[in-house]
C-alpha cells in the first residue's frame, strides 16, 4: 500500500529489507527502503499500520549480522528479513475474530483484549520498519489512553528493564539502585521502575552532556559520569556500603561489583561492553561478595514461557497507564521511512541523549 497511486503498487509497501547483512565498510545511513509484497496475515495475526518506530542497539547488530540470533546454526534472523523490533501503531485488519492479544493471555490472570481495526497498539516484533506489519496478536498490547503512539514506541522496550527490576532483582523501598546505560531507553526505564518501587537510585551516564540530559529528566535520581571515579563516588555516597542491586545495561560487572553491597545482585541486560571489548569477570569478587549475578535475556524468557517475564507487561502497562513511566526522546526529528538509516547511524555515532522515533506518516496523519 504506497502511495504512488499505481494499481501494481497496491499489495506493495516500503520497507527497510535486507537481502544481505550490511557490509561492515558501510555506514548504516546507506541503507534503503525498497518496495517489498505487503504481508498476508494469518489465523491468530493482525495487520498493524505502523506510524512510530523507535530504533534500538539490537537493531545496529541485526543489519551487520553480529548479533547471536544472526548465527547461521542457532539463530532465527537471517538474510532475506525487514529490520526494525520496537513500533507503535493502528490496527489495519483482522485474520479472524474475535482475537485476543495481551502477553499475559497464557497467564491464570490474564485479561483478555479483543482487538478491533483502529486499535492504537505497540509491541516488538522482526520487521517493523516496514509501512505495514503482521504480528501475532499475542504480541501486540493496547496503547494506553494518555500515551502517544510516539511515546509508546519509544517505551516498548521498557519491559525489559521492569522485569529485570521488579522480577529479577526484586528491588523493595529503601533499597540502594545502580542502573547503568542511562540515558537509553533500558537505562531511562529501568531507573524509573527503581524509584517507583521505593528505591535510592544512582544511574551511570557516559559524559557530561549525557549525564546533563539525565538530570533534566528525572531529577529524583543521582547522576554519575561514567568517566569519574564513579566506583568510589558510589561507596561515599551510600556512606560505604555500597549499593544492593546493579542492573547492568552495559556489561561492567567488575566494577559493578566493587561497589556492591554484600549479599547484592546484579542483573545484567546489556553486554556492549566498553569500546567494544566483552569483560572477563574475576569471579573471586563474586565470592568475597556473596554476590548473585544474573544474566537476562528477555525475549528467551518470554519463548522459554517464563512467568515472570510473562506477567511484566500488566504490571508495566499499568504504570505507563499512571504517566509513572516516561520516556526520554532525543530531539532530532525522523519523519518517514526514508530516514531510519539516519537514525541508525546517530545511533551508531552515540549522538542521541535519548531515544530516536521515526514518525513512519506524514505530518498530516502524524497526529497519534
Amino acid at each position: 500500500m504506497s502511495q504512488s497511486g499505481d494499481d501494481d503498487d497496491d499489495d506493495q509497501m516500503l520497507a527497510l529489507h535486507l537481502s544481505t547483512f550490511l557490509d561492515s565498510t558501510l555506514p548504516f545511513s546507506a541503507l534503503r527502503p525498497s518496495k517489498i509484497s505487503l504481508p498476508k496475515i494469518r489465523s491468530g495475526e493482525v495487520l498493524v499500520r505502523v506510524t512510530h518506530t523507535s530504533p534500538q542497539q539490537v537493531d545496529l547488530l541485526y543489519a551487520r549480522g553480529k548479533h547471536q540470533n544472526n548465527n547461521s546454526k542457532h539463530g532465527h534472523v537471517h538474510p532475506p528479513f525487514t529490520l526494525g523490533l520496537d513500533f507503535a501503531g493502528v490496527v489495519s485488519a483482522i485474520a479472524s475474530a474475535p482475537t485476543h492479544f495481551n502477553a499475559t493471555e497464557n497467564s491464570k490472570t490474564a485479561t483478555a483484549v479483543k482487538s478491533r481495526v483502529g486499535d492504537r497498539v505497540m509491541g516488538s516484533h522482526l520487521g517493523s520498519f516496514a509501512e505495514y506489519l503482521a504480528v501475532p496478536s499475542s504480541s501486540l498490547h493496547q496503547v494506553p489512553a494518555r500515551l502517544s503512539n510516539a511515546d509508546a514506541a519509544a517505551l516498548v522496550g521498557g519491559v525489559v528493564s521492569y522485569c529485570a527490576v521488579r522480577h529479577l532483582a526484586g528491588v523493595g523501598r529503601d533499597e540502594r539502585v545502580l542502573v547503568t546505560g542511562v540515558p537509553g531507553g533500558l537505562g531511562i526505564v529501568a531507573a524509573q521502575v527503581a524509584a517507583a518501587a521505593g528505591a535510592q537510585v544512582f544511574v551511570l551516564a557516559r559524559t557530561e552532556e549525557r549525564a546533563r540530559s539525565v538530570r533534566k529528566a528525572l531529577p529524583f535520581v543521582e547522576v554519575l559520569n561514567a568517566d569519574s571515579d564513579w566506583v568510589n563516588h558510589v561507596k561515599m555516597l551510600t556512606g560505604g556500603q555500597g549499593v544492593n542491586v546493579v542492573i547492568d545495561n552495559v556489561g561492567i560487572v567488575e566494577d559493578a561489583l566493587r561497589c556492591l553491597a554484600w549479599n547484592g545482585r546484579i542483573v545484567l541486560v546489556g553486554f556492549a561492553g566498553r569500546k567494544g571489548v566483552m569483560e572477563r569477570v574475576p569471579m573471586n569478587l563474586v565470592l568475597l561478595k556473596g554476590a548473585r549475578l544474573l544474566g537476562f535475556r528477555f525475549g528467551e524468557a518470554i519463548r522459554q514461557g517464563t512467568d515472570s517475564a510473562v506477567a511484566s507487561w500488566e504490571g508495566y502497562l499499568e504504570l505507563l497507564a499512571q504517566a509513572v513511566i516516561r520516556p526520554l526522546v532525543d530531539d532530532r526529528q525522523y519523519r518517514g521511512i526514508e530516514s531510519i538509516p539516519h537514525a541508525l547511524q546517530d545511533l551508531a555515532d552515540s549522538k542521541l541523549q535519548g531515544k530516536a522515533v521515526v514518525h513512519m506518516l506524514d505530518q498530516e496523519h502524524s497526529k497519534l
